[in-house]
């Protein structure tokens, strides 16, 4: 019986490794999806949203469990964010709102940096490869949306966004930057929120550009890397 339980344990090992980067992309997913739940100012579903960032920091420890100074530095980040979070449900100051924003923004420029070893390095391309290049794309995504809300917070109006966000509604504005972000990433471009000011229009111009950029890189990557396997499979 003792055999048995080990030989399973291991078997869940070794799916967990070979799909490490799943669980990242089921959070951040929900993290889009979150955006349904918060179609009102409701405190529970501000706290709902806050605990959705916090769950893709947790499944990044996870999923990159072999980078000890990763999982260190995104928990105590984390856990710094998420505090100034609930803090700022009581009081949105402007410095409160920036040092949230901030902390997240460091944890997901960081992740994408690990992943991007973990997905860009030579070797066989697999499903959990796959899986780290979506996650970084979703991520490329919150990054611009929170450098969004950083110059939203900064500097008011740099966006022409709906009128309920400019009543102080911050939690909201995060939603709808995620929105916005995702829109220009892969370039829909539906209008309905637009940047105004010259430095908003110039970063919404480069993630337009970065995002075309990167999925041309991936595909060039994985199927040159691809192509390099056939010769020596088939020897």
């Amino acid at each position: 019986m003792n055999q048995d339980a080990l030989d399973q344990t291991q078997a869940k090992q070794g799916t967990f490794r070979r799909l490490r980067h799943l669980e990242l992309l089921i959070a951040l997913v929900g993290i889009i999806l979150g955006q349904a739940i918060l179609n009102d100012t409701s405190n529970v579903n501000r706290t709902i949203f806050n605990l959705l960032f916090f769950t893709v920091v947790i499944s990044a420890m996870r999923s990159l469990s072999q980078s000890r100074w990763i999982q260190l530095f995104a928990f105590a980040t984390g856990l710094v964010a998420l505090t100034g979070s609930m803090l700022a449900e009581f009081q949105p100051a402007r410095s409160l709102l920036v040092g949230v924003y901030a902390c997240y923004l460091a944890i997901f420029l960081s992740l994408v940096i690990a992943l991007s070893r973990s997905v860009f390095q030579s070797g066989r391309i697999d499903t959990n490869r796959i899986l780290g290049a979506v996650c970084i794309y979703f991520l490329l995504g919150l990054i611009w949306a929170l450098v969004y809300s950083l110059i939203e917070v900064c500097f008011p109006n740099s966006f022409n966004i709906p009128d309920y966000v400019a009543l102080g509604v911050r939690q909201q504005m995060v939603c709808d930057m995620i929105y916005f972000s995702n829109v220009t990433l892969t370039t829909l471009g539906y209008g309905d929120i637009l940047p105004l000011s010259n430095l908003a229009r110039t970063l919404a111009n480069l993630e337009a550009m970065a995002g075309q950029l990167y999925v041309a890189i991936v595909i060039a990557r994985m199927v040159g890397v691809q192509v390099t396997q056939r010769p020596a499979d088939s020897a």
